[in-house]
């Protein structure tokens, strides 16, 4: 018991152990989701920002285009209003490229200074042409919205080169990352079959070992009788009744035997209650050793027993009774105050299906009546 113990100790000390490395898998797992997750968020959000940036320019371009007379009641302040959500846009696009938010450092602003100079070069530009395409002469302005619109399309030339590699790196280090996770996610997997493979490995030793051990335990002692260790009439009522009907069902022979001992309330009132029991179990045991380990005998009452011998027919089954009569009758019983006694039985048997009996009950019936007979016949004797 104390090995089965350590036994089961190490194994759930193991399944501690794996519970804790896929905690930590686990754990590392959520991690890289959220990197992954905040990475998408901050790439969705430069991409909208350079949305914003274009359909801005766009829309200061295209009031520049149509301006058509400077004059025009609200022109200037719509136009102003349309410039200042430009400049903010920019603003925001170029904030996003310098704040380097990349945690991965596919993009280093501090590297490429210049380049980013340079965007803010040609935004000035444009908003300075647009700005003279407005306010200067109508022959002037066709001049300046055509820098204007080379303006524009340089800014995203320009931007376009920047961001595109900077957001191709990124995608190709999240499906990394993707890889990376769905890997892990893997190990988490497997390490948690390996748990639950451990744990059912402990719950079938431990259930093995001590949960059904008890419970056959149990189930062996509410078979048995107290006073013989002889099988008890529970048993009778249940297995037994089932291995009879499956025998009868199957039209495999077999017989029945019922002993019982004679003159037994004579010697219960002459030496006591206590030598009846001795009496009880001392024949119990001469029963017993007179059949083989395929038979069956139960306590079928106080000083009854019933036999139950499968494969065996009426002459063997007679042969077998009157061998255990003798045996019984030759030997005295010892008694619990010194006394010593001669124990003798009546047997009355029955077989199918040389009977020609098909039910178990009037094959049991049938037994006791030849019991009756043994008895009323002079007992210590064999009726069958």
């Amino acid at each position: 018991m104390k090995s089965f113990r350590f036994k089961l100790g190490i194994l759930l000390a193991i399944v501690a152990g794996a519970s804790l490395v896929s905690q930590f898998v686990y754990r590392n797992i959520v991690a890289s989701l959220h990197e992954s997750l905040f990475s998408s968020i901050g790439a969705l959000e430069s991409v909208h920002a350079a949305e914003n940036l274009h359909a801005a320019l766009h829309e200061l371009l295209t009031t520049a285009i149509l301006a058509g007379d400077s004059g025009v009641p609200g022109f200037r302040e719509g136009y102003e209003a349309v410039r200042v959500r430009t400049r903010s846009a920019f603003a925001t696009v170029t904030a996003l490229i310098e704040s380097g938010d990349d945690r991965e450092g596919h993009f280093n602003p501090a590297s490429e200074p210049g380049r980013i100079a340079e965007l803010r070069r040609l935004f000035d530009d444009f908003l300075d042409e647009i700005d003279k395409s407005v306010s200067g002469v109508q022959a002037d302005r066709t001049i300046h919205l055509g820098k204007a619109r080379f303006l524009f399309d340089e800014i995203f030339g320009r931007h376009l080169s920047i961001q595109h590699g900077y957001h191709t790196a990124r995608l190709e280090s999240q499906k990394a990352g993707a890889d990376a996770v769905n890997h892990k996610t893997d190990i988490f997997f497997f390490v948690q079959l390996g748990i639950l493979a451990l744990a059912l490995c402990a719950a079938f030793v431990f259930s093995d070992r001590v949960l059904l051990r008890g419970f056959r335990a149990a189930e062996r002692g509410a078979f048995l009788d107290g006073l013989t260790g002889l099988k008890n009439r529970k048993y009778l009522e249940g297995p037994a009744v089932a291995e009879i009907s499956a025998m009868i069902s199957a039209n495999e022979p077999f017989s029945l035997i019922i002993a019982d001992i004679d003159h037994f309330k004579r010697l219960n009132d002459t030496f006591g209650h206590q030598a009846g029991d001795a009496a009880i179990r001392e024949t119990a045991e001469r029963l017993r050793n007179g059949l083989r380990k395929s038979d069956t005998i139960i306590r079928y009452g106080g000083e009854e027993f019933l036999m139950i011998l499968p494969g065996a027919d009426k002459a063997s089954a007679i042969a077998t009774a009157n061998k255990i009569r003798e045996r019984l009758s030759m030997t005295e019983i010892a008694l619990p105050a010194g006394e010593r006694e001669t124990v003798t039985a009546s047997f009355g048997l029955v077989s199918f299906p040389e009977e020609g009996i098909g039910e178990y009950a009037t094959l049991l019936k049938k037994a006791d009546e030849r019991l009756y007979s043994a008895k009323t016949g002079g007992r210590n004797r064999v009726a069958g």
